[in-house]
């Protein structure tokens, strides 16, 4: 909790509403240190609030909450800290923004007033991110839609029959999709990947998945 002169600010220049927009965790090493840790190691766990923006922190990990601790100021944040020892199993954990008689919780998902599990921010000790992979820029590809660089493998109109009509050749990349556009196909193919390849790297991509 904030102490002292803090905490007196705190009073002073406490507002009604939380300003939602200055939140923020994740698994980096800022947040999170350190954010790939071993069995047994000790993990800093951080969170971020405009300042004076909540009466209290808690960081609930496998269902078990511990108050964070206020830290330092910076540019108009405040920061919270609490550490939790990881065993050999999964950790999973949220935060809890208590205000006044309102709680708010904290994952992935972002600030919402109920909790939802399922985005919980995890740890998994001994798991290790390939070093090529951290901080690399991922490119998601849907090749039939994306160049079509061989037209001579191109699906043509009534080539295939599925699910009660017709396979279709689309020429016009533009157009909606058709409600059934699982029968559509555009052309796209592995050669429309090679022939842009420079133009991706241009754009800075490291991963074409």
């Amino acid at each position: 909790m904030i102490k002292n002169i803090d905490k007196l600010q705190y009073i002073l220049h406490k507002n009604s509403v939380l300003n939602f927009d200055g939140f923020f965790s994740d698994g980096t090493e800022f947040y999170r240190s350190p954010s790939e840790p071993k069995t047994g190691e000790k993990v800093h766990i951080r969170f971020r609030t405009i300042r004076y923006n909540g009466d209290k922190i808690l960081l609930v990990y496998n269902t078990f909450p511990v108050e964070m601790t206020f830290e330092y100021s910076k540019n108009g944040f405040d920061y919270f800290g609490a550490d939790i020892e990881v065993g050999s199993g999964a950790v999973f954990y949220h935060f809890e923004i208590h205000f006044g008689s309102k709680t708010f919780y904290y994952n992935h998902k972002g600030l919402e007033d109920f909790h939802d599990s399922s985005f919980d921010f995890e740890i998994f000790p001994n798991f290790e991110t390939p070093k090529w992979a951290k901080g690399a820029v991922m490119y998601q590809i849907f090749v039939d839609r994306f160049c079509n660089g061989d037209v001579s493998n191109d699906v043509l109109d009534n080539e295939y029959y599925y699910i009660g009509d017709y396979s279709k050749n689309v020429k016009d990349w533009n157009k909606y999709p058709a409600k059934m556009g699982v029968r559509e196909f555009y052309g796209g193919d592995l050669q429309g990947v090679i022939n842009k390849l420079d133009y991706l790297q241009g754009l800075g991509v490291d991963v074409l998945s």
